[in-house]
């Protein structure tokens, strides 16, 4: 391989990488006040021995189609993983604002199944079920829907305990008496994208559910909110440096362009 292709396929795989990384980045700041979002962590691998090249469309696959040697210093998107961290918790003093301390995800349902979610920013629809605010339905621990089944409350006379417990306060006269409707279902997910992956409306899909477990090490706080794990200053920052490292990628592709162009011109002459 020429130099100059070299060059070519240094700079329009780094490109290429580092335009997948501020589709991340920038997917990560558009949901930084999403309450329970998780961020996206872009992930590169570098080429240590011959392989083969790629086109700006599919890396990969290019260099699977070629059988050149190439230079040590390809670096290739590998994959967009997610940081489960959690993030910072935030009062409201809402009865229906729910937050996990801990491990674990609240469970809904939705039209293509039971999806898991660390947004907790729930309402009641007017049937009396506890819904997310795209309306699905947040089970419980036998995995059915969780409905307050009474008609005379106020939102203060519902209590959600640490363990998920939901009771309702029935007031007859003077006299009010707690009555337990169901426990919020709270799950253990891998942390592997192979199998946990976004769905969107800050959703998770489980692919084998064998792997999903009751959680353990958790509390639901009522009346709190988890905010996303982002940090805009620092997604700023990498925004930047991913500018410029576009930008020189791109410079370089344009320089070496010109020089093969010039090249097959004056090859042209002789």
């Amino acid at each position: 391989m020429g130099l100059s292709h070299q060059a070519l396929y240094i700079a329009t795989a780094g490109a290429y990488a580092n335009q997948r990384k501020l589709e991340a980045i920038t997917n990560n700041l558009a949901n930084a006040s999403t309450y329970g979002y998780k961020k996206n962590i872009v992930a590169f691998e570098g080429l240590y021995e011959p392989v083969s090249p790629i086109t700006p469309l599919s890396p990969k696959l290019y260099f699977q189609l070629h059988n050149e040697q190439v230079s040590q210093r390809f670096v290739l998107f590998d994959e967009t993983y997610i940081d489960f961290s959690q993030g910072a918790l935030i009062e409201t003093g809402n009865t229906f604002d729910l937050a996990i301390n801990g491990d674990g995800f609240f469970a809904v349902m939705t039209e293509d199944g039971m999806k898991f979610t660390r947004a907790g920013n729930f309402t009641l629809s007017p049937e009396g079920y506890i819904i997310t605010q795209q309306g699905h339905k947040v089970l419980g621990q036998k995995g059915e829907p969780i409905r307050v089944p009474f008609e005379e409350w106020s939102p203060e006379d519902v209590v959600i305990t640490p363990d998920g417990g939901v009771f309702v306060g029935v007031r007859h006269g003077e006299e009010r008496k707690s009555i337990f409707v169901d426990k919020i279902a709270v799950y253990s997910l891998p942390q592997d994208i192979t199998i946990t992956r976004k769905v969107g409306e800050n959703l998770f899909d489980v692919q084998d559910m064998s792997y999903v477990e009751e959680a353990q090490n958790y509390e639901i706080l009522q009346g709190f909110l988890e905010s996303s794990n982002i940090n805009p200053i620092s997604e700023m920052v990498s925004i930047i440096e991913v500018q410029r490292a576009f930008e020189a990628n791109s410079k370089i592709i344009t320089t070496v362009d010109s020089t093969l162009a010039t090249s097959i011109r004056d090859l042209g002459r002789v």
